[in-house]
């Protein structure tokens, strides 16, 4: 189905900025690519956190027990940690999403199921301080890393590290909508509940498995042209590089 909304269904629909919030993963929707992965491949002391990857992308465990396994195999100097994450390269089609966010005042928050530090340490890297951040956070042991789960709920359905759906409820604004955008399996709960899902990669993957109605995106630049077209009052051409399917919530 080619992606078109129409300016009747966004009016249907209440899709006017001032009715949003917009959530955005971190690992591979922010960033070029996935830290803890990265991380992995190179400081880990064995392969064996491949298999535990296995197991958390077959739903056999959560993310917090995934994490807390594949985080205590790494073994790295605090200065080889500070040049690794200065070699993670940003999207830099997430600074024309945020130009617009600002532009049309929404507010925008990072929920990440990685670490803190290491997502500030990126995003200081190009002089961005001011975005609320939810995430993990990590405890140096000499050359080890032990995982913090400040933002964890023994209630979450997922055995999450970070429970994004509890973040959501407790810093979102009740009378706003939610606009999710992500790309991996830490995704989906929140996804599954927010009111208009931007998607590429796994998460997209599993929405369309579940039948759940979402954008599927190829950079952040598309989800930000779709929002200004909307946001403006205009109707958007179709995109053909890419398909989705139409929100109508």
């Amino acid at each position: 189905m080619n992606r078109i909304i129409s300016i009747k269904v966004a009016k249907q629909t209440g899709l006017e900025p001032v009715n949003y919030q917009v959530w955005l993963d971190f690992d591979g929707t922010i960033t070029r690519q996935d830290v803890i992965d990265e991380l992995l491949q190179r400081y880990s002391i064995n392969d064996s956190w491949k298999a535990v990857e296995q197991r958390w992308q077959a739903g056999l465990i959560g993310s917090r027990q995934c994490l807390e396994k594949q985080l205590d195999l790494i073994r790295i100097l605090q200065e080889e940690l500070d040049n690794f994450l200065n070699g993670i390269e940003l999207d830099t089609s997430f600074f024309s999403l945020l130009s617009l966010l600002s532009e049309f005042e929404v507010p925008v928050a990072i929920l990440s199921d990685s670490i803190d530090v290491f997502i500030r340490h990126i995003l200081q890297r190009h002089g961005m301080q001011d975005i609320p951040i939810r995430s993990n956070t990590m405890v140096r042991h000499g050359l080890g890393i032990e995982l913090c789960c400040p933002y964890g709920d023994q209630k979450c359905d997922c055995g999450a590290a970070h429970c994004k759906c509890a973040s959501i409820r407790a810093i979102g604004d009740p009378k706003r909508k939610s606009i999710y955008i992500g790309d991996g399996l830490s995704d989906l709960c929140p996804a599954g509940k927010a009111d208009l899902v931007f998607a590429r990669g796994a998460l997209a993957q599993c929405l369309e498995k579940n039948s759940l109605k979402f954008f599927r995106y190829s950079n952040l630049n598309e989800v930000a042209e779709i929002l200004r077209d909307v946001w403006s009052g205009r109707e958007f051409a179709a995109r053909p590089q890419a398909s989705a399917r139409t929100m109508a919530k």
